[in-house]
């Protein structure tokens, strides 16, 4: 099945994981996604996020990046901006891990990035 994050059908719903990796920096409105996926877990299911959060403009307009930018003249993470956006449905579980992963390119070359893990279960 094939689908659009930003534009699921309501049949997908009832969840008790959802696995969102390397997908936020990715979505044309990462916003949409995030303000909606607590309507497709069942209450204490799990969203996992994984991502290395390289927002380029070429995937999202820079004025719906979720992070990576300065906000009244402070960094503001996309940690900050997923507990803006989360925190009405979502408690974070334990603080973020970095996971290392390797993306090979080429025959000789390798991107070898660093994705941090969030884990955020389903309130009331």
């Amino acid at each position: 099945m094939q689908g659009d994050a930003c534009n699921l059908k309501p049949v997908l719903s009832g969840f008790d994981l959802i696995l969102a990796a390397n997908l936020i920096d990715r979505l044309y409105n990462p916003v949409q996604f995030l303000s909606t996926v607590h309507e497709r877990l069942n209450l204490g299911g799990v969203l996992l996020i994984a991502s290395p959060y390289t927002w380029l403009e070429e995937h999202t307009r820079r004025e719906d990046w979720v992070g990576g930018y300065k906000k009244d003249g402070e960094n503001f993470t996309t940690l900050d901006g997923l507990k803006a956006i989360l925190g009405g449905h979502f408690r974070l579980m334990q603080a973020p891990q970095d996971v290392p992963f390797v993306i090979r390119e080429t025959r000789r070359k390798f991107q070898h990035t660093l994705s941090e893990v969030s884990l955020w279960e389903r309130i009331a």
